[in-house]
């Protein structure tokens, strides 16, 4: 739970409503999930296990299988976290969807160097094989799916983002990286999770990446869009139209990172090394978050599983970035600041939002 315990909460009348509601039941047959530390077993007090228990059924860990965490140093695996998730989730018959192998940002810099030069794509490649391997391996039939890939398309001018990745290898990094997983454990799941990917632009790109993949003969099982949207700038129409294009590569599509920032921030895309100091008069929320901001809020999040419920038979799963408001990585990313981008807030309590999402959905 948030140590900001002062924060006064404005949600609807029905605060004690949630109460034996579920809403993974509700969205069913889709899954409902939502990223959480790896402390979380030690972490959690009795609200947030009670409330992760009762309204998801699949985890995502959100910083502590990242590359640059869980293999800080070549060979030097950090193990204990991605553990105790793990153990956690098996306790309590949850998913668990390992974010992420490749990825260009939280990744050691070893991986890309040979002494003071540049390593060879050969000494990648056989770098990238050797974690995918043990990380996967690991876990072999513990965890369901993998985000293989992370971010891999350029936002704008060219096909691939241009990273360490592109530049030691080649474009075939993203291949090679299916191919691995799918050797370390040929049971799990393997996804391509990328931002912006519903917008027309880089939607094309990311359909090309994955037709590729796929004539190459390499198993891509599902695309992950993640869902970090600003409150008033959702863009529906684009968000139904990536839903329809990807399922019609033969992919299961999810919404993988959901949370709805009711800030508007700087264009920063999400480099999570940008960081701006934010005064205390630029806090907006940081005493409560308004009921009309709050109530557009709600509209919002009702639109979006409304669009999500017409669509499951092609959306396999939703995934928050977040258990509750005072968990959310937006409370730190631009810059520090008191946001309320999930469905409840920092008591554990359903917000306007979850009363709206469980309206249109059952």
């Amino acid at each position: 739970m948030s140590d900001d315990q002062t924060i006064t909460e404005c949600a609807g009348p029905d605060r004690a409503s949630d109460a034996g509601r579920s809403l993974q039941r509700a969205v069913a047959p889709m899954q409902l999930g939502c990223a959480v530390d790896g402390q979380l077993p030690e972490c959690m007090d009795a609200s947030e296990r009670a409330l992760l228990l009762r309204h998801f059924d699949t985890l995502t860990p959100e910083n502590c299988m990242k590359p640059a965490v869980i293999q800080p140093e070549s060979g030097r695996f950090e193990f204990a976290e991605p553990d105790a998730l793990v153990r956690f989730a098996d306790k309590h018959s949850l998913n668990v969807v390992g974010h992420c192998l490749v990825w260009h940002q939280q990744c050691p810099d070893w991986l890309f160097r040979n002494g003071e030069g540049t390593a060879s794509r050969e000494q990648v490649l056989e770098r990238m094989r050797r974690h995918i391997y043990t990380v996967v391996g690991r876990y072999r039939g513990r965890v369901c799916g993998w985000d293989v890939v992370n971010e891999a398309v350029a936002d704008r001018d060219g096909f691939l983002r241009k990273t360490a990745w592109l530049a030691c290898v080649g474009e075939d990094f993203v291949d090679y990286a299916f191919r691995f997983a799918r050797h370390a454990d040929p049971s799990a799941e393997l996804y391509y999770n990328d931002y912006n990917i519903e917008l027309p632009e880089k939607r094309e790109r990311t359909i090309e990446l994955l037709s590729r993949l796929r004539s190459h003969g390499i198993r891509v099982d599902g695309v992950g869009i993640q869902g970090h949207w600003i409150l008033d700038q959702v863009p529906f129409e684009e968000i139904e139209r990536a839903i329809v294009a990807y399922h019609a590569l033969g992919l299961k599509v999810m919404i993988t990172e959901l949370d709805l920032d009711v800030i508007d921030r700087p264009d920063c895309g999400a480099d999570v090394s940008e960081h701006y100091s934010y005064s205390v008069e630029e806090d907006l929320y940081r005493n409560a978050c308004p009921p009309e901001v709050l109530g557009r809020q709600a509209e919002q999040y009702g639109e979006l599983f409304a669009l999500f419920r017409r669509h499951r038979d092609k959306v396999a799963r939703i995934s928050f970035w977040g258990l509750h408001d005072g968990s959310s990585w937006l409370n730190t990313w631009p810059g520090e600041r008191t946001n309320h981008p999930l469905l409840f807030d920092r008591r554990c309590l359903g917000k306007p939002a979850f009363e709206r999402v469980m309206e249109v959905i059952t």
